[in-house]
């Protein structure tokens, strides 16, 4: 493999830009809780999710004003492949349009997987990794 030119070690602070912001906050809200941080200067919302941030910002605040985010998509990685089928389900319930169903495949890596796309055009990828014969 290529020697990379800089050492990543980690993908976080994932921030998404609402036209439709409240009800963006509210369909967030109804997936993951109440938000952890909310900042009135601004506004954005925030949430925990494992070690990273998920952050929610008015669309006048990016790049596309007029606009939900675009071709934006990001991963949610879970303890075991139950709580994938959770989220997945609880995620279609809430709305999103089903794109891959939950199960087992290899991306890199053995890891049960999903994703759904939610009301705002956004791609949530819900996995966790799985000791599979796919490895082998």
């Amino acid at each position: 493999m290529a020697e990379k030119p800089y050492q990543i070690v980690d993908l976080n602070f994932v921030s998404l830009y609402f036209l439709d912001f409240e009800k963006a906050v509210a369909f967030y809200t109804d997936i993951f809780g109440e938000p952890d941080q909310i900042y009135q200067a601004g506004p954005h919302y925030g949430w925990k999710l494992g070690a990273t941030w998920l952050t929610l910002f008015e669309s006048k605040v990016g790049t596309a004003v007029n606009s939900n985010p675009h071709n934006t998509e990001f991963a949610i990685q879970m303890a075991e492949p139950g709580e994938v089928d959770r989220l997945y389900h609880a995620l279609i319930a809430a709305g999103c349009q089903p794109i891959h169903t939950p199960e087992d495949t290899e991306m890199y890596v053995p890891m049960h997987y999903c994703c759904v796309d939610d009301p705002f055009g956004v791609r949530i990828d819900v996995y966790c990794f799985i000791d599979s014969p796919m490895s082998e």
